[in-house]
């Protein structure tokens, strides 16, 4: 079984980069990427692909240019891509000291052509800058409450490209799931050519797609079809073939939609219930391997969810693939949090936004786990200037891809200006827990009082149809922190106050979906502002970093599998 994520192109050569790659530390002292000599560069270490310098004892903390070199060996000179999962916070790549791309999109998967050059030795450089200027990275800012790591985050991957047409993606979309009708739609580079397909392994037979110049499109029955559910997920894949090139998509048959205030899957109605999960440990950052990528989807199994919301970038590919295959139902959103005006005002924040979210929805729209698109988290969705991103960005969504709502979680749920914009209504709220006016040392009436008021502003005719996600609701507790008081920070607290949001959320059917803040203990800021989080931690977290489980798991373990 291939441990590369899908799309698989088995007519091309792939040279998987993950290893052990030269690795120089240049410091905070040197200019931007595009002014770097790379072939001045001494390399005096090593490091992993995929990782994070800075989360490695050596380097931990540091912030400043990172230079990673891996030497390449071809046989022949040929058309290269190179696809790079994921890199934080800004890269420029180079090719034999040749650039061949500059990565402003942190945690996005993003692709390069170029050509190799002759046969032979060749030498791939990427140089990672994790300083936090916003000139140069103005997705990631200095105030984002989780830890911008610097890195490769995830694998690194080299493909020959045929000389013929070739193909770019084939998105697969559920037209009809009783009849098991799809359809599928792509590109090839290079124009019309005669294809051939196959379902689930059958040798591939000719089609006749409809061509509009390059793009092309057809509906099909898949045989043997089988719907995918969360208790059945079923998977297929669809093998395409043209005289020079291949690809396999893996997809399921599904619809997603939001009508008459439900998630609605295949027609059914949906509750959803999990966590907001950040890609985040000590050791690694967000260069998470499979082995804690499984292990978290265990964890959060075992709890009884069957709902995980990617905070707050794109998800690994090779994640997805884990959901796909198990059931796990996702939202997925782009890069932000709680970006203010003065950011959204700045006309390249405005465009790599655009930019990221059209890639993700591009990278991930034949995963049937990814239920919901979002974007901008805690954005600034009561004022002119949010509204109008917020539009655009749900506009840019809706030109992808129209077979899964969107939605956006607003801390700004009483004044937002663009719920209408939204196919889900998704909100944060913290009572109990910022918000207490009195000072009192365990304030959980404030929890109902709080969802109460908001879901009385959502009852009104123009709202009462669309469904409605508590998006984050949670409380801090330090892992091992025991007090006969119960109060902030200790165990006893966060557990009480997640057992009081169940409860509330089982007797409310208002409510369609719970993702509790948060799945595990992430690092944030480390500055003066992490006064206000122990540790220089989110603690939030019913699991450590370290995935040892808080009393509160137990807590939400009794609910959630009560309602499976």
């Amino acid at each position: 079984m291939s441990t590369t994520a899908y799309p698989h192109y088995p007519a091309r050569t792939l040279l998987n980069l993950d290893g052990i790659h030269e690795f120089a530390f240049l410091g905070d002292g040197v200019p931007s990427l595009e002014k770097i000599d790379a072939a001045a560069i001494r390399y005096d270490d090593l490091m992993p692909v995929p990782g994070c310098f800075d989360a490695s004892p050596r380097y931990a903390g540091k912030r400043g240019v990172a230079a990673y070199r891996i030497t390449v060996e071809l046989a022949d000179e040929s058309l290269l891509l190179l696809r790079l999962g994921a890199l934080g916070l800004r890269g420029r790549i180079l090719w034999d000291n040749t650039e061949i791309g500059i990565d402003e999109l942190p945690y996005s998967q993003v692709e390069y052509k170029f050509e190799s050059g002759p046969a032979g030795t060749h030498r791939l450089v990427l140089l990672i800058d994790n300083r936090l200027n916003f000139q140069d990275s103005p997705l990631f800012s200095v105030f984002y409450d989780f830890y911008g790591y610097g890195g490769i985050y995830r694998s690194l991957e080299l493909f020959t490209l045929p000389q013929g047409s070739r193909f770019d993606r084939v998105r697969v979309t559920t037209v009809d799931p009783a009849a098991r009708r799809v359809r599928l739609e792509g590109r090839m580079a290079g124009g019309s050519t005669p294809l051939r397909l196959g379902f689930d392994g059958a040798e591939p037979q000719p089609v006749e797609p409809v061509w509009h110049g390059d793009r092309f499109e057809l509906e099909l029955a898949v045989p043997g079809g089988q719907l995918w559910t969360p208790a059945a997920p079923q998977l297929h894949t669809v093998r395409l073939e043209s005289s020079s090139d291949a690809i396999v998509e893996r997809f399921g048959i599904r619809t997603v939609t939001a009508a008459r205030g439900q998630i609605l899957l295949n027609g059914e109605p949906l509750r959803l219930y999990g966590y907001n999960r950040h890609d985040a440990h000590p050791q690694f950052g967000p260069a998470m391997p499979p082995e804690l990528q499984i292990a978290d989807l265990q964890l959060m199994r075992d709890l009884g969810c069957n709902f995980v919301r990617g905070c707050h970038y794109p998800q690994s590919q090779r994640f997805l693939d884990l959901c796909d295959q198990l059931g796990m139902l996702v939202w997925e959103e782009s890069l932000g949090w709680g970006d203010r005006l003065e950011v959204q005002q700045d006309p390249k924040f405005r465009e790599l936004q655009k930019i990221q979210t059209r890639r993700m929805v591009c990278n991930s729209c034949n995963h049937p786990s990814v239920i919901l698109w979002g974007f901008m988290n805690e954005g600034g969705d009561n004022h002119e200037t949010g509204e109008s991103l917020m539009r655009e960005l749900a506009a840019v969504i809706r030109e992808e891809d129209r077979s899964r709502p969107l939605t956006m979680a607003t801390m700004h749920i009483k004044e937002s200006r663009c719920l209408d914009a939204y196919d889900v209504i998704s909100f944060n709220t913290y009572p109990g827990w910022y918000d207490d006016p009195d000072g009192a040392p365990r304030p959980l009436s404030r929890i109902a009082e709080e969802l109460d008021l908001i879901l009385s502003k959502l009852a009104t005719p123009d709202r009462i149809d669309k469904p409605v996600i508590l998006s984050e609701i949670g409380a801090g507790a330090i892992y091992g922190w025991r007090d006969p008081l119960n109060s902030f920070w200790s165990e006893g607290y966060q557990a009480d106050y997640l057992d009081e949001v169940c409860r509330y959320f089982a007797s409310h059917p208002r409510l369609n979906g719970l993702a509790l803040w948060q799945f595990c203990d992430g690092r944030t800021y480390a500055a003066p502002r992490a006064l206000g989080r122990p540790r220089a931690f989110n603690n939030k977290g019913t699991f450590d970093e370290y995935r040892r489980a808080k009393p509160a798991a137990e807590v939400v373990k009794r609910h959630f599998t009560s309602w499976n």
